[in-house]
């Protein structure tokens, strides 16, 4: 894809499973153009301290075995706040009916 040649990127948990986040997210940003969105929901590690987290770390091994390279203990709305778009409306979720996979971030981002 051309750089700069999009308005918008929509990521529905898919930086979970990428190899590479920030790479991954720089590729959104070069094919966006300027006042691009990239629109996203991510599932995302739980806090330190708690029982998810706690059981995120220890299956995390096994999710990435059965479910395609998904993570669960990446912490994707850092990275998304880190990797220098201009604008970033960031939202975070618990959906009780996602177990171990929870909580979630979603926003918009403008390049």
């Amino acid at each position: 894809m051309s750089d700069e040649s999009v308005d918008a990127v929509v990521g529905t948990l898919v930086l979970c499973s990428v190899k590479d986040v920030a790479m991954t997210l720089q590729e959104v940003k070069r094919v966006l153009k300027p006042g691009g969105n990239y629109i996203f929901v991510e599932h995302v590690a739980a806090k330190d301290g708690t029982l998810i987290k706690f059981w995120q770390s220890v299956l995390d091994p096994i999710q990435q075995t059965v479910a395609d390279g998904c993570h669960l203990t990446r912490e994707t709305g850092k990275d998304i706040s880190e990797a220098g778009f201009s604008g970033l409306e960031l939202g975070n979720v618990f959906l009780s009916n996602a177990s171990l996979i929870n909580p979630h971030v979603y926003g918009i981002a403008c390049k």
